[in-house]
């Protein structure tokens, strides 16, 4: 029997922006048909044409079922946006607060052969100045308040294009006597990494009218498709329970980021007479993050690699085909590691993490500050336990950070979101917050790029970055061609353009066309991000132990720090991202960029290992245009180490038939042996024309 029932598709709904009808205004109007449109569910409602509406909405949905019905019937709600209130058959099941979390209703003395289904959807307009932005309630991230949103920051226009609805599926689950309320399974290695422990946890809520024996069977399918089975019997009690069941896995297969090893998966399958088949996938790996706020998997140091992400506004829109997309843009770019900006992403996009060993930072969904009130702290700890418990068995998921840029709320608010999320998950890093300290942004927000020599914001700094503009063909869909040069600096705000760093602290030219404007501004989000990578790879291990750019793509149609447009376009500074990621990198530090002609090269070489591989019997190429000018040999590189190279040991020239202008330096590390290319890095520097040339305007006294 297929015991789930989709109620996905076409819903009627009627509009309450006031929000003043009762639920026996919404059965009248039902009847009379009063006022109903149809929009098909799942989805944000914004996207279903309801643009900048904030509000109450009204979803009704008619279904049959078969009867009778064995067992218990839940009615599941995957995601609905943000407070909901349902009723089925005139019967109030009740309510719901979040916008992330799945949640359940027992329907099963209630269903019928004909069901009405009744949904009350608000997502609502804080009041400017009084609510929104200081004083939030709705805990919502980046969803609600965040400068990369509709209308940026603006009080006028930062709560513009809604993210409320019924965004993810529905469905009625049927037929068995026995509810799983959560699963958790947790992971132990011993000393040698020779075994492991697994436990599996699993809360359960039993209608069983007495006591009685269940036998369980435990399916484990390892990552190399082998088979293995446990049985274990429990008493089966009536109400809620939780049991805990351990086993061991001899010479288990280890979970990795992509760049240290396989993401290794294991499935379980817990099978009963008395359930449904669940399924499960689950990890063995251990993360740990040291007093020098060094990270470790599995006992291996690794140097964080990483970026930010917040990939759409609408999560009804994140589809599969955008997700596999976007993963397979972290894996180009060379990251291990991504920030889940302050919000809770959809299901789907963390199992493609925990397959494609691509370590996640998970921050709950706050952002700034929020109401100082009892009730709010409450609700906050409510939540960020049900995201703790919701994503719990993702490998992927290797940090819980509680709160993003919390300002004073660090002290009063934090401190009990760290305890709920310790409280329920000791196995992963609990970081209280991501505030400003950590964030560095020298040359956009304050001071110039060559702040970067100095490392800022360490151990761990989880944004950097600047600004840059999409290609002109992503630009003209953003702000419209009648709008683009030269700008309407309304709309471009409107669009997240920050006009005063642009111009006054970064000192972008605006040049005399937009295409110059453009590229202009990409030369500068590349430079800068070239430059703090390359100080802060520099400085692994020695106060410097991960860097997370911010940002990778954009949300919305928008101008903003991403190296990814929203359109798929990518940026110059994205393939800077890639280039500096490598994990086996060259690191050039260039003395002088203009020579003469035939002059000494000057520059310091530090070659990085992140592998836990030797780089042995390998060579520096030096070439110009494809010219090769020298070569450096007998080159090794100690897994996970550095190798520093100074100026004074590379003896190449300028050639001196190279023409007077700008030109490309490129480097390339390759193995001896097989000829092969593990690393490559370029520079532009400028031949200048000799002195007599260069001064030859000068008239002698």
């Amino acid at each position: 029997m297929n015991n789930k029932i989709y109620l996905n598709g076409s819903w009627k709904f009627l509009r309450d922006h006031e929000g003043v009808f009762s639920f026996e205004d919404i059965q009248i109007s039902i009847k009379n048909e009063k006022s109903l449109e149809t929009m098909d569910i799942p989805i944000n409602w914004e996207l279903a044409g309801l643009h900048n509406y904030n509000g109450t909405i009204w979803f009704i949905n008619d279904f049959e079922i078969d009867l009778p019905i064995k067992g218990i019937s839940l009615l599941h709600f995957l995601g609905v946006d943000y407070f909901a209130e349902v009723w089925l058959n005139d019967t109030f099941l009740g309510k719901h607060e979040g916008y992330f979390s799945p949640f359940y209703f027992d329907v099963s003395k209630v269903l019928c052969k004909k069901n009405l289904l009744v949904v009350k959807v608000i997502s609502p307009f804080e009041k400017p100045d009084e609510v929104w932005p200081d004083k939030k309630r709705t805990i919502k991230g980046i969803f609600s308040h965040h400068d990369c949103r509709p209308g940026g920051n603006n009080k006028e226009h930062g709560q513009d294009q809604n993210t409320g609805g019924i965004w993810n599926d529905v469905f009625i689950e049927l037929g068995y006597n026995i509810i799983f309320e959560k699963v958790k399974i947790s992971s132990s290695l011993n000393a040698d990494q020779s075994k492991s422990n697994v436990l599996i946890e699993i809360n359960y809520y039993s209608a069983e009218d007495s006591a009685k024996e269940m036998l369980i069977n435990f399916l484990v399918t390892t990552p190399d498709k082998k088979s293995l089975s446990k049985s274990e019997k429990f008493i089966l009690q009536r109400g809620s329970n939780k049991i805990s069941y351990f086993f061991e896995i001899d010479s288990p297969l280890l979970w990795w980021s992509w760049d240290l090893g396989e993401a290794n998966l294991y499935q379980l399958k817990i099978l009963s007479d008395y359930f449904s088949p669940k399924i499960f996938t689950f990890s063995i790996r251990e993360i740990l993050l040291d007093d020098k706020q060094q990270f470790f998997i599995n006992g291996k140091k690794l140097f964080l690699r990483g970026t930010n992400i917040i990939p759409t506004q609408f999560l009804s829109d994140f589809t599969n085909d955008k997700i596999q997309n976007l993963v397979s843009l972290m894996r180009e770019a060379n990251i291990n590691i991504v920030r889940i900006h302050a919000h809770v992403n959809r299901k789907e996009f963390y199992d493609e993490c925990d397959k494609n060993g691509i370590l996640v930072w998970q921050d709950f969904s706050l952002q700034w500050t929020y109401d100082e009130s009892n009730n709010f702290k409450s609700e906050a700890v409510k939540q960020i336990k049900e995201m703790v418990n919701h994503l719990y068995n993702h490998a992927s998921i290797a940090v819980w950070c509680c709160h993003n840029e919390p300002g004073n709320q660090i002290k009063s608010l934090d401190p009990f979101l760290e305890k709920a999320v310790l409280a329920e998950d000791s196995t992963r890093i609990v970081r209280r917050a991501s505030n400003y300290e950590e964030h560095a942004y020298d040359g956009w927000y304050w001071g110039d790029k060559e702040h970067y020599a100095a490392a800022p914001m360490g151990p761990l700094v989880s944004e950097f970055g600047a600004q840059a503009l999409p290609n002109k063909e992503s630009l003209i869909k953003i702000v419209g061609e009648e709008n683009l040069f030269p700008p309407n600096w309304n709309v471009w705000e409107y669009h997240n353009f920050q006009i005063d760093q642009t111009f006054n602290i970064a000192k972008v030219e605006i040049g005399n066309s937009i295409e110059t404007f453009i590229q202009n501004s990409q030369n500068y989000q590349s430079d800068v991000l070239k430059t703090a990578i390359n100080f802060y790879r520099r400085k692994r291990f020695n106060g410097i132990n991960g860097i997370l750019q911010f940002m990778l793509i954009d949300c919305w149609p928008s101008i903003t720090w991403s190296v990814v447009d929203y359109y798929g376009e990518k940026k110059k500074a994205f393939y800077t991202l890639k280039e500096c990621y490598q994990p086996v990198y060259i690191s050039v530090n260039l003395w002088q960029d203009k020579y003469f002609a035939g002059k000494k090269i000057i520059l310091d070489l530090y070659l990085i290992n992140d592998l836990y591989k030797n780089v042995n019997n390998c060579f520096l190429k030096f070439s110009i245009e494809e010219k090769v000018i020298g070569h450096l040999e007998n080159i090794s590189i100690k897994e996970n180490d550095m190798v520093f190279i100074k100026h004074d040991e590379i003896n190449f020239q300028i050639p001196v038939e190279l023409k007077i202008g700008q030109h490309k330096m490129n480097i390339e590390l390759i193995e001896q042996k097989s000829g092969k290319t593990l690393s490559t890095n370029s520079f532009i520097f400028f031949v200048e024309p000799n002195i007599d040339e260069k001064f030859k305007t000068i008239k002698k006294d």
